[in-house]
């Protein structure tokens, strides 16, 4: 019985840290209008936190939510001036919902970054921006990735984005 509790108070615990970094940061009114659309995993939880920490400056609005079809559904690529989404590409397929949502927002828009993940080699049925392995478990490989796609993030922002 006891580690049933214990079952359940961790599983609970672990929910809540999984979705802990969901919901919006910054004024919705504010110019700037940033989507990350995120599976959550312990790689993209750890990806995700070093993004918000470095582009969360509270002057501009982040929208954060799982790449689920649910998460995604209603949102649209045009209405953030960089979209963020990162992938797993789970049996060589980035997820059809995402290809779905792509499709449904003109493609693969001028402001989204796909980033996915793999662990063999295979080709993505649509264009990727980066592919990296899940596996990063070192901290500076997980804040140097972050740096990477928050330069990309900003240079989307420059570019003026979605309308």
């Amino acid at each position: 019985m006891q580690r049933t509790i214990a079952l359940i108070i961790l599983s609970v615990f672990l929910m809540f840290h999984l979705s802990a970094s969901e919901g919006t940061y910054g004024p919705e009114s504010a110019q700037e209008r940033i989507l990350i659309s995120y599976e959550p995993t312990r790689f993209k939880n750890r990806l995700l936190d070093q993004l918000l920490e470095r582009i969360n400056t509270g002057d501009m609005y982040i929208q954060v939510t799982d790449h689920s079809s649910r998460g995604l559904e209603g949102l649209r690529a045009q209405d953030f001036d960089a979209v963020f989404i990162t992938n797993s590409g789970a049996t060589a397929k980035v997820r059809p919902w995402v290809i779905e949502w792509l499709n449904d927002n003109g493609g693969n828009p001028e402001n989204v970054i796909l980033h996915t993940t793999q662990i063999t080699d295979w080709e993505p049925k649509v264009e990727v921006d980066s592919v990296t392995s899940a596996s990063y478990t070192n901290r500076g490989e997980i804040e140097s990735l972050a740096e990477e796609f928050v330069r990309e993030i900003r240079s989307k922002l420059s570019a003026g984005g979605g309308e």
